[in-house]
This record gives C-alpha cells, structure tokens and sequence, in this order.
C-alpha cells in the first residue's frame, strides 16, 4: 500500500469540508475520486500535500513508511514533486502568466535534476504529446488553448517522476479527442512507471477509462461504491424566433502570423443556442474573445442594427450590455481581492444601472446561490459557485447574447444539470440568446439548437444537432 488516509478531517474557521475521510491507493493503481461540486475533493487532494497551511488537520496521511501530517516544512518540500505530484484544475492560476512554459516547467526539473537542460524540456513536451514543443518552450501561458496548457501541467508534474500523481480534474477543459489522448497518455505512464494515481473527476466516462477503483465523496465525506446517477434535462424547445440579434460576416482572426478562424459566419436568432464545437486550439474561444471585442478581429458582428465592431466611446460602452461572456477558467476571471457582492455588481455600477440591489437578489435566486455567499472572497467557493458567479455578473447588465466558453466543463454532473436547466428557463423568459462554446455532447443535446464544428485549420462548418 502505498498512500492510506485514516480518518483526515480537514478545519477552516466555522467550516470543515473534509470529514473523517478514509482512502487507500496501492503501487500503480488509480483510484477515482467522485463527487458533486464542494463535496471537499479538491481540499483532500491538497491536504494530501500540506497546500493549505491555513487548515487545521485531524487524522493520518501515510505515505510509504511516515507519516505526512508529522513531516515539517522542508521534508514536505522534499516529497512534493519529488514522490507526490500534483495536476491541477485551472491551468491559467497554476501557471505564471509572466514566464514563458518553458522556463517554469525547467524549475520544476531544477528541484530533482542537478544538470537540467532545455532538452529535458523539450523530451517531456514530446512525452505529453505537444505539437512544435520548440514553440510550446518559448510561449507564454495565454497564447496557449487550454489543452496545451493542461498538457504543460502535465509534463511538470512528471518532471520530478513521482510514485503518486494525484490529477484535479485533468481533462474537464479539453475537448473529447485531447482528452482520450490525456488518458491514454496517463495510463501508459502508469504501466511503464508503476505510478499511482488519485484521479478527481465528476465525469462519469472518463472513471470507466482509467480508473481501477471509484471512491465517492460526499458533504465531506468518503463513501465507497456509492454511484451517482446522471439527469437528463431533454431538448431544448425549439426556437420559434425569426429575429437575428446576431450576424457575423467574414470574421477572422490571428494572432501575429499564425491565422485561427477563417472567414467566420454566424446568423444567431432571439432565443436560440448555437453550439460551437471543435477541437482544442482550432479557435473557438478566439471568436468568443473577438465577438466581445477583447482581441482584434477583421469582418463584421452586427448586433441591433449596427456594426459592434465599429463603435467607440458610448456607443460602444451601451452596446457592451447587449453582449457579454463568461469565461472558461471562473477563478482567474473573477478579481481575487474583492468580494462576491463587489464582483457581481460591478458591471451595474459602471453602467449606473437603476435598482441594481433588487436586480441583485433576483438573480442570485436565478443562479442558485444564497445570500451569504456575498461577504465572501473566489477562494472560498467551490468551482461550481464560481461558474455561478461568472454567470450572475454577465446577468446583471441584462444582455441579449451570452458568449458561454466551457462553463459547465468544470462542474459535476449534478450542477452541470442544474446550469443547463437554468440557462434553459432563463432563455424562455429573457429571450437570451447564446452562442455556447463546449466539446460536451451530452450538454450540446440538452442545449443547442444548432451546431457550427470549426476545425484545427479555423473553418467553420454548420452541422446538425446530435
């Protein structure tokens, strides 16, 4: 036996998300850890590797023949990395956006190889299967798709080639193709390393690939065995509407030399969902960024009559509430140092928008969140409170189109349901519009009224719902 938790509980302050939790994990074996969104999966994993300084931990963590809760700061030190690594969930947070992937996957050899070279680099982009690791070596974090950064993850977690990998929903940003590539990558690491693995995971297809044994979680804590079922929302209704608030001509986009979407079309009608699907790195979060002016494009977006892409000042400014986004990684869109309340209603300030209190209240009831959550910081929540948040503020301006990047890639199938259902009743009674950025089919059933598949090379092609 390799790692053995007996009865870990896990305090911060009032609350403890981590109950008298019991696990085992033997040499080469993964274990599947499930759960709904706050269960406290994400806390174990941490606590496995002393993350949180500011936790009070009860219990034991036995890893090969000591015990980690007894170790000090710098044996700690010694075994992160080195015997336990660590993928985590949100690439954006865990990677340095002002060093080039390179440079920092280097420091990871640093810690466990005395004479690390750019070679070494290199062979471990080449391990994870990253296309022109030269190109990858020298790229910053954000001109990378969230596969590529995810792959970066990782390579630095096998930099120090540890005995456990414990991986926090590894692929729940990646598209189905990089995805089965990820796993297939991981479980041939495993049998050639002998490597443990602690998956965390709410995708049920993905534990039936990779994982020898399931432990569910559960309000803290661990329940063996115990399965948790899916809901199916059903189909969309149809959309009825003949009003384009939408129309995308010619877009294109690039960034320097390197050209992602070619010649982009888009008709969006009131009250319907447009899916867009596609493979990792083929540009599907670059027409969302353009569509809301956060990177410059070429071609037109008309939207109420006119040209979005031409305006300026407070025609822009007005425009803006018609169109909003939220963005795929929750926790690095939402500003660390304010609290909830500050985040959700800053757009209502800047826009001076009239009984923005009640609004408020309203739509936390939308999103299903309480009351208390405002006089809390991003950190203290789960990733699916944050999701809620992202979409709470993209509410509060009441736009017409919602530009959703993979919102729902990161929560469990339960709050996954819960989202689609609300996006649904919220499109019934708003009208709202969406162009839905995603690689979940399931979600796509439940939502989409139609379909465009943009391939590697950025073209676009109109496809049938699934």
């Amino acid at each position: 036996m390799l790692l053995k938790i007996e009865n870990l509980s896990v305090h911060f302050k009032q609350i403890t998300p981590v109950k008298e939790a019991n696990l085992t994990i033997d040499e080469g074996e993964c274990v599947a850890l499930i759960g709904p969104s706050g269960c406290g999966k994400t806390t174990l994993a941490r606590a496995i590797l002393r993350l949180q300084p500011q936790a009070d931990i009860n219990g034991h963590i036995f890893f090969e023949d000591g015990d980690l809760t007894q170790l000090d700061e710098d044996q700690m030190c010694a075994i992160r990395g080195g015997k336990i690594a660590m993928i985590f969930q949100e690439p954006m947070t865990a990677l340095n956006p002002l060093h080039i992937v390179g440079k920092q996957v280097m420091e990871s050899l640093v810690l466990h190889n005395n004479t690390p070279t750019k070679q070494h680099v290199l062979d471990l982009f080449q391990m994870v299967d990253l296309k022109n690791p030269p190109r990858i070596f020298k790229s910053y974090p954000h001109e990378l798709s969230g596969g590529e950064r995810q792959r970066v993850l990782v390579a630095m977690a096998l930099a120090g080639r540890p005995r456990l990998l414990i991986a926090d929903e590894p692929t729940t940003a990646l598209d189905s193709e990089t995805q089965s590539q990820i796993l297939a990558l991981l479980k041939k690491l495993q049998r050639e390393l002998n490597l443990a693995i602690l998956f965390i995971t709410h995708d049920l297809s993905v534990v039936e690939q990779i994982a020898h044994r399931v432990c569910a979680m559960e309000n803290g804590k661990i329940l063996s065995g115990k399965a948790i079922s899916q809901n199916i929302c059903g189909k969309p209704e149809p959309c009825q509407s003949d009003k384009v608030v939408l129309e995308v001509r010619d877009l294109n986009v690039s960034y320097g030399k390197n050209h992602v979407v070619h010649d982009f079309n888009l008709k969006l009608y009131e009250g319907e969902t447009v899916g867009l699907v596609g493979s990792s790195g083929s540009g599907k979060s670059s027409i969302g960024f353009a569509l809301a002016r956060l990177i410059d494009a070429t071609g037109e977006a008309i939207l109420n009559g006119q040209d979005f892409f031409k305006l300026k000042g407070k025609a822009l400014k007005q425009a803006r509430r018609d169109i909003q986004m939220v963005f795929q990684d929750p926790f690095s869109s939402l500003n660390p140092r304010w609290m909830i309340k500050d985040i959700i209603m800053e757009g209502a300030r800047i826009h001076h928008i009239n009984e923005a209190e009640t609004h408020l209240s309203k739509i936390l009831n939308q999103v299903h969140l309480d009351q208390t959550i405002l006089n809390r910081y991003p950190h203290e929540l789960s990733g699916g409170q944050r999701v809620r948040v992202a979409l709470a503020r993209a509410l509060m301006l009441q736009p017409k189109v919602l530009i959703l990047d993979e919102i729902t890639t990161q929560l469990d199938i339960q709050t996954q349901t819960h989202i689609v259902s609300l996006l649904k009743e919220l499109q019934q009674k708003e009208h709202l519009s969406y162009l839905f950025i995603t690689h979940d089919e399931c979600v796509l059933k439940m939502l989409a009224h139609r379909i465009i598949s943009i391939s590697k090379s950025g073209v676009s092609v109109l496809l049938e719902r699934p």
